[in-house]
């Protein structure tokens, strides 16, 4: 057995670049993907490669030592990179193109070439923003230059009147890419090297983990990779999804080697799947098949460790064959059931002609905490044995509350209505841990506290606060009653619901439009909102273009209009509504705004009792 030592070297710019270059050193799997800025950004925490340079160039040395392990296990015992792969990787970029990351220094030879008006300048100023670094230090003459990028024939010819200036600039670029001016960054810079020889990959994945378990920056989901390295004693039952997951693997470990400097690890199809592999895999697999379910997260823990740490109580010897399968399928049938209840809320012809779908995005603006705690309630329901359509309900309630609370305006009703959202919580980690194991055991915590009376309140302040009343005087003369104000989210669900119980199979193939009982284009005197909820109805396109703006007399009274109009009971009687407005005149007067806003609160009520019935009849 070859004894472990640990040995720390020096090595130069030019050292490190030729064993990458050369394939000696390599990216093992539970090394994370570089994460550092080119330049400074906005967010001064972050690090980026543009300070390194310059760090190195003023220290010329890299005083944190990068991390290389031998791996044992590999052929021709390649060095793996443990610690320093942002690092490494800004070296490398610099090195290729010192113009991505510093820009700067080519604007006063970009300003000197732009007076020259040839066909070829833009190619060459692109030419010289990739060179590389050894390129810009060999430069001597642009003639020679030209000729060494292939474009001696395309620009000499216009650049040959500027030669000497140019050759100036780019000597003066060279100075600032040399330390001190003078010596080459490459062979000046020395990088201090620590070298875990004789360590087993699986020992070194522990070495990572313990260098990088207090480091902020690193998240416990990377951190996972290298304490789950060795977790393989288990097997997938479910040959298909077994197949499915593995490509799953492999994507992510190709995604995961875009842009590195180092050659990266390669899953193989035919290779075994450890605890880690297993989760991040099952999670993309999980994005691909339900958009709800966000693709691995880069930063905090991914939603399936979280849930599969709630569901089993830790990491460490939990992934049993029995574990990971059961944990497959009851995912599985949860995410179904969550997509089984949008569809049953949004998805319908109906819903597609009013809306054109925006409802259905609503679910894609739940967060990470906010699914962690629905696939818990649903997976407490299953272990319940409740059967799928129970679950549904429950879900339903608490989806649409959800959605229509997060909308309040006002503040203090928010936060009234807010402790009734089992699914909303600010904080995070231990806290919402204690939350998901209180639902997984009693999972109808996650809308028991929904009553209808909650709910009906919740609804009538929705509706309050959607009464935008604005004050008009009589004669008119402005364009305000052209624009029409955007249906908030509450009052589409309203309008949904009550057509989904109110309108027949065979009208939904009509073509339908949101339009107002009283004229979008009527008048009034005083305050009044012509876009309140109770004023909109869906209706069937054919029978409105028959009124226009006109009364509602002239709405279309026989065949499917009539069924239409007596099924959804919203439109007044003729008397009613010429109580409320005047057409005498081109324009419609609305003659009594306390008549006109009965008529809002009366459809309003209808909608709302219409959804709580539905809702938990």
């Amino acid at each position: 057995m070859t004894d472990r030592k640990i040995k720390q070297e020096t090595w130069s710019v030019k050292e490190l670049v030729s064993s990458i270059v050369n394939k000696k050193i390599t990216k093992p799997k539970f090394q994370r993907r570089k994460k550092w800025n080119t330049v400074p950004g906005k967010n001064d925490s972050v690090p980026n490669e543009r300070d390194y340079i310059n760090f190195l160039f003023d220290k010329k040395n890299s005083v944190h030592s990068i991390t290389f392990g031998q791996d044992l296990s590999s052929s021709g015992a390649p060095y793996s990179n443990i610690d320093g792969n942002n690092r490494i990787n800004a070296i490398k970029h610099f090195m290729n193109k010192p113009f991505e990351i510093f820009d700067y220094l080519l604007d006063d030879l970009f300003k000197l070439l732009d007076f020259n008006k040839g066909t070829n300048i833009d190619k060459f100023k692109n030419i010289l923003k990739s060179a590389d670094y050894d390129d810009i230090i060999r430069y001597n003459r642009l003639d020679r230059y030209l000729r060494s990028v292939k474009m001696y024939d395309d620009c000499f010819d216009e650049l040959q009147s500027m030669q000497n200036e140019i050759d100036d600039e780019i000597e003066l670029i060279k100075k600032k890419l040399k330390i001190n001016g003078v010596d080459c960054f490459d062979s000046t810079v020395k990088i201090s090297v620590n070298l875990f020889e004789g360590y087993t990959t699986d020992e070194l994945s522990q070495t990572f983990e313990e260098i990088n378990k207090y480091n902020s920056r690193l998240t416990e989901t990377e951190l996972l990779a290298c304490r789950l390295y060795n977790v393989v004693d288990f097997h997938i039952e479910d040959g298909d999804f077994k197949v499915r997951l593995k490509n799953s693997i492999k994507k992510y470990y190709e995604t995961k080697s875009d842009g590195e400097t180092l050659q990266c690890y390669k899953y193989e199809i035919d290779g075994g799947i450890n605890a880690h592999d297993f989760i991040v895999g099952f999670q993309n697999l999980l994005h691909d098949d339900y958009n709800f379910i966000e693709i691995t997260a880069t930063d905090g823990l991914s939603l399936l460790f979280k849930l599969y740490k709630t569901m089993y109580g830790s990491f460490d010897n939990t992934f049993t064959t029995k574990n990971v399968n059961d944990f497959i399928l009851i995912i599985k049938q949860s995410c179904k059931i969550i997509q089984d209840t949008t569809e049953k809320i949004f998805t319908t012809k109906l819903n597609d002609k009013l809306f054109n779908k925006s409802c259905q995005k609503k679910l894609e603006s739940l967060k990470k905490n906010n699914l962690y705690l629905i696939i818990s309630a649903c997976v407490g329901y299953k272990r319940k044995h409740i059967s799928d359509g129970e679950i549904i309900k429950s879900l339903e309630k608490c989806l649409l509350y959800h959605f229509m609370t997060v909308d309040i305006k006002d503040k203090e009703d928010r936060e009234r209505f807010r402790s009734y959202n089992m699914i909303l919580h600010d904080a995070g980690g231990a806290y919402i841990d204690a939350v998901s194991k209180k639902v997984l055991s009693s999972p109808s915590e996650i809308s028991s506290k929904i009553t209808q009376t909650i709910f009906k309140s919740l609804l009538e302040t929705l509706c309050r606060e959607a009464n935008a009343p604005h004050e008009r005087k009589l004669p008119n003369g402005s364009n305000m009653s052209d624009k029409r104000r955007q249906l908030k989210f509450f009052a589409k669900t309203l309008m949904f619901y009550f057509y989904k119980d109110k309108v027949t199979v065979n009208m939904l193939d009509n073509k339908f439009s949101i339009e107002h009982i009283v004229p979008n284009s009527s008048d009034w005197d005083g305050e009044m909102d012509k876009d309140r909820t109770g004023n909109l109805v869906p209706i069937i396109a054919d029978i409105n273009s028959a009124r226009g703006n006109r009364s509602i007399c002239k709405y279309a009274v026989s065949g499917i209009g009539k069924e239409f109009l007596e099924k959804i009971n919203l439109i007044p009687s003729v008397e009613e509504y010429d109580a409320v407005v005047n057409h005498d005149k081109d324009t419609p007067i609305v003659i009594s705004v306390e008549k006109y806003n009965k008529m809002c609160e009366e459809n309003e009520g209808k909608y709302i009792v219409c959804f709580i019935n539905s809702l938990f009849g």
